[in-house]
């Protein structure tokens, strides 16, 4: 099982290389991306558990629908991306902001009076 997963890994990460160096993808290798890491995340049980490895396969099966379906080729210039999937990013940003403004205000008595930040400027510039 432990070879297994290497090679996904492996395989994860010369994929994503292959993205990066080269800029191009499409929807079947984003696709395939995203199923490697949603294995990883199914398998690692509670090593996998954060919130934030949610919101990067929804970033991921977002950015699914911003590349071309079969061409292998960079993102086309002329052609915008469907309102559907920038609302969908958009909702997304939303979520995590307010998520992380709930979790400090729930968190510590300087984030509901609001004063942490005032703090954090005056150490930090002071």
């Amino acid at each position: 099982m432990d070879s297994i997963l290497d090679y996904l890994s492996l395989f994860g990460l010369a994929t994503s290389a292959f993205v990066l160096v080269t800029g191009c993808a499409n929807m079947v290798l984003m696709a395939v991306l995203w199923v490697l890491y949603l294995s990883l995340v199914n398998v690692g049980q509670i090593w996998y558990s954060f919130g934030w490895e949610s919101q990067l396969l929804e970033t991921g099966f977002l950015g699914i629908f911003l590349c071309p379906l079969w061409t292998l080729s960079r993102l086309p210039q002329h052609t915008p991306p469907s309102s559907i999937v920038i609302w969908g990013f958009r909702w997304l940003i939303f979520r995590i902001m307010l998520g992380a403004g709930l979790i400090k205000i729930r968190g510590d008595r300087c984030w509901r009076e609001l004063t942490c930040m005032d703090y954090h400027y005056e150490k930090n510039f002071l």
